[in-house]
């Protein structure tokens, strides 16, 4: 409408014999007929005079938003490139029907597979049991942090002796570099022979205090890092529950890797270390019995 009514008015230009509805869009959206102008990205205030007043301008953005439907696009369906089919081994990929439902099915690549597709409502129902293999109860928390205490003396212990050792290594590096240069001095080296060894046990001093470094940082992270991921598991249902599609489809990236689907069951593959949080969980054996005082072996 806007097209033809600027037609109407005589308006033309002068490469084209009638306005696009795109160039009439790009005139609309153009800063400068209030006063701005963009210059590569950015919005600069101009020195000439506005066609139309900043009010008005941003009266007709407002009715470009409120008129502009983008059609549906992948990035509309949250669980694509989770799942595969559980049948054929095919993705799982997403449609729009109705204009407002959104069902998942097999994409029959492999040839035809006659399962079934699900409603997205469904799929994130069966998507939640995912969680729910990762996730700790109250009961449990205190004994896995007790758990995890007792592993960290033993991971504690191990960093500690690896940072005493390779301490040792860069300090029999500084006492040969602090020998060399007394023997260059005393004339019993010469100097390029001293800056060539300085310079490769400098190098490996470098690499031992990395090492030196990474130790004692893993050492630091390795309980707090372990009492977030039970604070997580511990939370994890709770938040999916609760959380819009595309949230819990983040949720689910950071947990599992893939999982299969068959319409009525989710079989994921976890990654490490909700895997083996989940194999724990799933085993009766592992845990502790309702009553028991047992604390957890190293």
């Amino acid at each position: 409408m806007a097209r033809q009514l600027m037609e109407t008015q005589g308006l033309a230009l002068q490469y084209a014999k009638r306005l696009t509805k795109s160039t009439v869009e790009h005139i609309l959206k153009n800063p400068v007929y209030y006063g701005d102008f963009l210059w590569n990205g950015k919005l600069y205030p101009g020195s000439h005079p506005p066609v139309v007043s900043r009010a008005l301008w941003e009266q007709t953005q407002e009715a470009f938003r409120k008129t502009n439907h983008p059609k549906h696009t992948k990035r509309e369906f949250p669980f694509i490139g989770m799942l595969t089919c559980a049948f054929c081994g095919c993705a799982i990929t997403a449609e729009l029907k109705k204009g407002k439902y959104i069902y998942y099915h097999c994409t029959g690549n492999h040839g035809p597979c006659m399962k079934p597709a699900a409603r997205q409502e469904t799929l994130e129902e069966k998507l939640g049991e995912v969680i729910k293999g990762i996730t700790i109860n109250e009961g449990l928390i205190d004994w896995f942090t007790q758990a995890l205490r007792e592993s960290h003396r033993d991971e504690k212990a191990y960093h500690v002796g690896m940072i005493s050792s390779l301490q040792t290594q860069y300090d029999r590096l500084q006492h040969r570099i602090e020998q060399a240069y007394t023997d260059k001095l005393d004339g019993k080296i010469p100097e390029d022979l001293f800056l060539r060894k300085m310079n490769e046990w400098r190098e490996e001093q470098n690499k031992t205090l990395s090492q030196i470094r990474a130790h004692q940082t893993a050492n630091h992270n390795y309980l707090e890092e372990g009492i977030r991921l039970l604070e997580l598991a511990n939370k994890a249902y709770f938040l999916y529950l609760r959380q819009p599609a595309h949230e819990k489809a983040r949720l689910l990236k950071t947990v599992q890797s893939n999982c299969t689907w068959d319409v009525v069951s989710a079989c994921p593959e976890y990654r490490k270390p909700f895997d083996i949080l989940a194999e724990g969980l799933s085993s009766a054996n592992w845990l502790p019995g309702p009553d028991s005082n047992q604390r957890p072996s190293g």
